[in-house]
């Protein structure tokens, strides 16, 4: 794992987890780049490698070279997409934060309207179910029959009812509210975004969804059933590890 550069705080950090995605994300990397120069200078960008066996650290390193506000965060073995992006947030040092997937399936150029929205919240959520969200390519329909069962689980054992779209791998934060949110976070996996949301409402913190252009692309790493019982072992962990509020400073 690669040491945090010292000098000023940049004015946003942009984390992008990986697991075996030396194939899929070097080649968009250059993009990422070069929208990040053009609009957000004061940036840096986190990719971290959650144990992947294919060689991905090696693949994004080559692709991020000459790029001193970009570096990889690696580690192993394989721990699970939450401590991937928590290990991103800790590591960071940005007034804001963004976490995206690293298919891109919300795209970077969306980074501008959700930083509008954090005078008026302290974390923006992208959603896929809001009225003018823009779905390019949509989930097949068993992930789409499988995402309406989660949200009932969800509702009945976590609450988070006024929210549409808890899964969306599109969120922003102010940056010292999301490293505490993510100092307090022990859940490793997909269950993470409701873990986050979930201290964050009980914290009274701002949360405001926005719709996001999206579209599905192949390879998720989620296997169906086995990640709907995981889900339901890691909501009933949620409700037990945070029973009280938690003091987050904004």
């Amino acid at each position: 794992m690669s040491a945090a550069p010292g000098g000023d705080p940049p004015a946003l950090s942009v984390i992008i987890p990986a697991y075996n995605e030396a194939a899929r994300l070097p080649p968009h990397l250059g993009a990422v780049l070069d929208y990040l120069r053009a609009h957000y200078p004061a940036f840096e960008l986190l990719v971290v490698d959650d144990g992947s066996r294919d060689g991905t650290a090696a693949a994004v390193t080559a692709a991020l070279a000459g790029e001193p506000r970009a570096r990889v965060l690696a580690y192993a073995p394989n721990r699970g997409k939450g401590y991937a992006i928590r290990t991103g947030v800790l590591a960071s040092r940005g007034a804001q934060v963004v976490f995206l997937d690293a298919d891109l399936s919300t795209p970077i150029d969306e980074i501008p309207r959700a930083l509008e929205k954090l005078p008026q919240a302290e974390v923006v959520i992208g959603s896929r179910d809001l009225p003018g969200a823009d779905i390019r390519v949509p989930q097949p329909f068993y992930r789409r029959a499988a995402s309406e069962l989660f949200k009932w689980v969800r509702f009945l054992m976590v609450g988070l009812w006024r929210l549409s779209d808890t899964q969306c791998g599109f969120k922003a934060y102010r940056g010292p509210v999301a490293r505490q949110l993510f100092a307090l976070a022990q859940i490793d996996r997909f269950m993470f975004d409701v873990e986050i949301l979930y201290l964050a409402e009980r914290a009274g913190l701002r949360i405001v969804e926005m719709p996001v252009r999206w579209q599905d692309s192949p390879g998720s790493k989620v296997r169906l059933w086995e990640g709907l019982v995981n889900m339901v072992r890691d909501l009933w962990r949620i409700r037990r590890l945070h029973r009280g509020r938690p003091m987050i400073t904004t």
